[in-house]
């Protein structure tokens, strides 16, 4: 058996905590997005969960971010009421000239009044007709659905690489911490 010098577990410790603590957390955000197919019973958890957090994701993204209330507010007006114009000058178009001025007016009128509230803002029904807040969540979940897992990954560390490395190194820190504690500690 060797023995070294006591003054050594002051630094053989915490190096070794250290080691520890960024490799426990490396391997806990690589178990994040690996192995994507099962092995020994262990899958990555965005792999194996990616249905739910689909799901979740789109439930909370209709809920707080996107919603057909939140779109009734975005839906350029004056774009809809041109839309709105064209397409009754479009429909009348076969009429005598005498009858196209005055029912084009009452149409484009009565359209708009079919279309939008008393604010402004297009109906929530005529919205609902074209998207509603369930198909807004679909569109949610099946996109999440088509993304390959690396390509989550990619994205998932591009946007959060700054944490990411404070987790590693805050583990590697901590692991430190607890080497010099370990030295500190009387040997039995």
């Amino acid at each position: 058996m060797i023995i070294l010098p006591s003054w050594t577990k002051f630094i053989f410790y915490p190096l070794l905590g250290g080691v520890i603590g960024y490799l426990t957390n490396w391997i806990a955000i690589t178990l994040l997005f690996k192995p994507k197919n099962k092995i020994l019973g262990i899958q990555g958890l965005l792999q194996k969960r990616k249905k739910i957090i689909a799901e979740t994701a789109a439930e909370v993204i209709r809920q707080y971010l996107l919603n057909t209330a939140e779109l009734k507010k975005v839906v350029d007006k004056e774009k809809v009421k041109e839309s709105i114009f064209k397409l009754v000058d479009k429909t009348i178009m076969l009429l005598p000239k005498t009858l196209k001025k005055m029912i084009s007016k009452v149409l484009r009128e009565l359209t708009y009044f079919y279309f939008f509230d008393k604010d402004g803002y297009m109906k929530d029904e005529i919205i609902e007709l074209a998207l509603s807040d369930s198909d807004l969540e679909k569109i949610v979940i099946d996109k999440i659905m088509d993304y390959d897992i690396s390509e989550i990954e990619r994205i998932v560390k591009k946007a959060s690489s700054t944490e990411i490395s404070f987790i590693l190194w805050s583990g590697a820190v901590l692991g430190v911490i607890i080497g010099i504690i370990q030295a500190l500690l009387p040997i039995r």
